[in-house]
């Protein structure tokens, strides 16, 4: 249904965060910036060309690409985006709500999308999904998950989503090498990995004749320690248990992993630098120093390619995780289904049901190959019914990035479906076994990556104010009881305290509020 031109004016001015000189001169322009072309095209085929917000901060992204372009010929819908070239992706965004002129299509994040959705700027399409897009209706049919976390706070559809596709992300990795010339079995359990981290720390694995060995170390500072929590049953952020949101930091849980961590790096079994490395995966690996580590599966097990020459006996596996202290197996890392982006049509477009037909398009079994795979005979062919990428594709340093560059496939922040394989034919097989042990052996847990709720603008509002507060105070302090600046025994009751002052209590709130709303979508 057609919002009123003042209810999308309105919206524009409040989403957009440039100076308010912009709300008083636009009043009288609220048109939108879509071409009024309609005609048939060459074969017959009806066409259209639409505007387009894509904002795209590297430069490669074209909308004559040979996807872009291949999608045009079977749809007849082209693109011409109007984001401005270079600057800053968010400014680019209010800049353009707060022109007063809209694209057909907007393309961004989902929060974003349905902010300004909920305040008139783009048209539910809820209606026009069960009328116009056989393709993700069908899709949304047999995902609930992904229709309820689409929904947002008002019951309206106004994005269609990027959605990925496999379960596995990250798992645990183990110096096999280290684990043989000691004489060592695989760790199982929590004390049994301790005791394999102290033996790397004193029984010299690498055989440099030095105690230079890092048992434990973590690329970088941005989970750095925290991906120790869950031996201790512990985690680091919001995460679902007994069907509520709990924050983990404010658990009890909490004090026992952080207090053994700790403790752990006191004894030299977690990386000294841990908090101030950068590249540790490249640097401890490539010295032959690192013993272990918890991280993603296809780039951490390239490195016993990368490093062959440097390091001839690397050989660093995923291994299961090891039980926590109430005996416990699970992986708390999973691959989000979401990415957060994803794309909707404004609601004072002209051509709203051919931007819906497009839309559709990409989830069809043709659309979802070309947004994949690309050009059929040049990026890939088709073997035994599947699609196979070339030589050429698969001997690229970084394939992801030379399907976006050469060909357009795989564009982020598009409505689409990611098919797995596509990354399967480029991950070596040492990390396909570890992707196949968490999947078979049912260790990926579903707690710990929440769906993406979406929340009313009185309650993204409040988190604003209340986010940045807790987590800097959670984890400034996290930090002072690893390194060993204050006992966590003697100060958790206190910095407890001291969250619940800050607004954990709402903060816990808002969430749940938020997620009861995401459990009652039908």
């Amino acid at each position: 249904m057609k919002r009123k031109a003042s209810l999308l004016l309105a919206s524009l001015l409040v989403s957009a965060t440039v100076l308010g000189a912009c709300s008083s001169s636009n009043t009288a322009s609220n048109t939108t910036n879509n071409t009024q072309t309609s005609s048939k095209g060459t074969e017959g085929k009806e066409t259209a060309n639409l505007s387009i917000f894509y904002f795209d901060e590297a430069g490669v992204v074209k909308m004559d690409s040979p996807v872009l372009k291949k999608a045009a010929e079977l749809t007849g819908v082209t693109l011409n985006n109007v984001a401005s070239a270079g600057g800053e992706e968010k400014q680019a965004y209010n800049l353009m709500l707060a022109s007063g002129t809209l694209p057909d299509i907007v393309s961004y994040y989902t929060a974003d999308l349905n902010s300004i959705g909920a305040e008139g700027a783009l048209e539910p399409l809820n209606d026009y999904i069960d009328k116009l897009a056989p393709n993700f209706k069908k899709f949304l049919d047999e995902h609930e998950e992904v229709r309820k976390t689409i929904t947002a706070a008002d019951g309206n559809i106004y994005a269609i989503p990027f959605v990925a596709d496999g379960s596995a992300s990250t798992g645990w990795f183990i110096r096999q090498d280290w684990l043989d010339k000691l004489n060592l079995d695989m760790p199982k359990t929590v004390d049994e990995y301790y005791e394999v981290l102290k033996a790397f720390r004193d029984q010299d694995p690498n055989g440099n004749g030095k105690k230079d060995e890092v048992p434990f170390m973590q690329r970088d500072n941005v989970v750095g320690v925290y991906s120790l929590l869950p031996l201790w049953d512990a985690y680091h952020s919001f995460y679902i248990k007994d069907g509520k949101i709990v924050y983990g930091p404010y658990e009890d849980q909490f004090k026992t992993g952080i207090e053994n961590i700790a403790k752990w790096y006191k004894e030299g079994l977690i990386d000294k630098e841990i908090y101030t490395r950068s590249k540790a995966r490249e640097v401890l690996l490539g010295n032959n120093t690192a013993g272990s580590t918890h991280d993603w599966f296809a780039s951490t097990a390239n490195f016993n390619q990368s490093l062959s020459k440097d390091v001839p006996d690397l050989n660093f596996i995923p291994f299961a995780p090891p039980a926590s202290t109430s005996g416990k197996v699970y992986e708390v890392g999973k691959r989000a289904q979401l990415s957060g982006f994803g794309w909707g049509v404004t609601a004072q477009s002209k051509h709203i049901e051919d931007a819906v037909k497009y839309f559709d398009f990409w989830w069809s079994e043709e659309g979802r190959r070309l947004f994949n795979f690309g050009i059929e005979g040049e990026s890939y062919t088709m073997v035994n019914g599947k699609p196979k990428f070339t030589e050429e594709v698969l001997s690229q340093p970084a394939v992801n990035g030379y399907l976006v560059e050469a060909f357009g496939a795989q564009l982020p922040k598009m409505g689409a479906w990611q098919d797995f394989s596509y990354e399967e034919q480029w991950t070596n097989e040492i990390a396909l076994k570890g992707i196949k042990e968490y999947q078979d052996k049912n260790i990926i847990s579903d707690d710990y990556v929440l769906p993406t709720l979406n929340f009313t603008k009185e309650e993204q509002k409040r988190l604003d104010a209340l986010k940045g507060q807790i987590d800097t105070y959670f984890a400034e302090k996290a930090q002072t009881w690893v390194m060993g600046g204050e006992n966590v025994e003697a100060g958790f009751e206190a910095y407890k305290t001291q969250l619940k002052n800050l607004g954990v209590e709402e903060y816990i709130q808002i969430y749940n509020d938020a997620y009861a709303r995401y459990l009652s979508i039908q």
